[in-house]
């Protein structure tokens, strides 16, 4: 139960079973930090956008940009998780068996919020007064207007974004732990 699953390539090249990849594959590596840098952006930016006076053309450009740049995050979040399945990742650098199923854990909870975030906002935005619009172009209104619906993804949707933010610390902290316990090279698997 407590023996490590990170088992060395020589020994799974000897065992006749393929070797995984010592890094990620460069579509892997731009899908993450693009990902990344605009998830961070749109973070920001909603929580920059909710503190601002209602009914200004200040918080319509915010909400406008934010709503663009959350389909643009869809797409991206679509692609990267066809191309996770499809290509397999590296050998793990988990020291235990527990360490490999809490990783698994936060990976699976870190897609269902990528997501989730923008997938709710979509559809609560689609119950809202205004259409979504992408970069000024209003798109379909796929709902009616229903404050309660529209209430019920705005909360849905904050709810995965705070659970975001925890699963993105304790995935960063494993960052720190892998460097700590295997050195810069575990970095060096997702930078181009």
């Amino acid at each position: 139960m407590g023996r490590s699953h990170s088992i060395s390539l020589d020994a799974l090249a000897s065992r006749g079973e393929a070797a995984k990849p010592a890094r990620y594959s460069m579509p892997a590596i731009v899908l993450h930090w693009a990902v990344a840098v605009l998830l961070v952006a749109q973070v920001t930016v909603g929580l920059y956008m909710v503190e601002l006076p209602k009914k200004t053309p200040e918080v319509a450009y915010f909400y406008g940009l934010h709503k663009s740049f959350g389909l643009i995050a869809l797409m991206l979040i679509a692609v990267r998780l066809w191309w996770r399945l499809r290509t397999q990742p590296p050998a793990a650098l988990h020291s235990s068996a527990m360490q490999e199923r809490a990783a698994a854990m936060v990976h699976r909870l870190l897609y269902a919020c990528m997501v989730m975030i923008p997938l709710s906002g979509f559809i609560g935005s689609n119950f809202g007064k205004y259409p979504v619009k992408f970069f000024g172009y209003a798109l379909p209104q796929l709902g009616w207007e229903n404050p309660a619906v529209q209430a019920f993804f705005r909360v849905t949707h904050a709810a995965f974004v705070w659970l975001l933010c925890v699963l993105v610390a304790v995935h960063l902290l494993a960052v720190v732990l892998h460097l700590a316990t295997s050195g810069v090279a575990s970095l060096r698997r997702m930078l181009p």
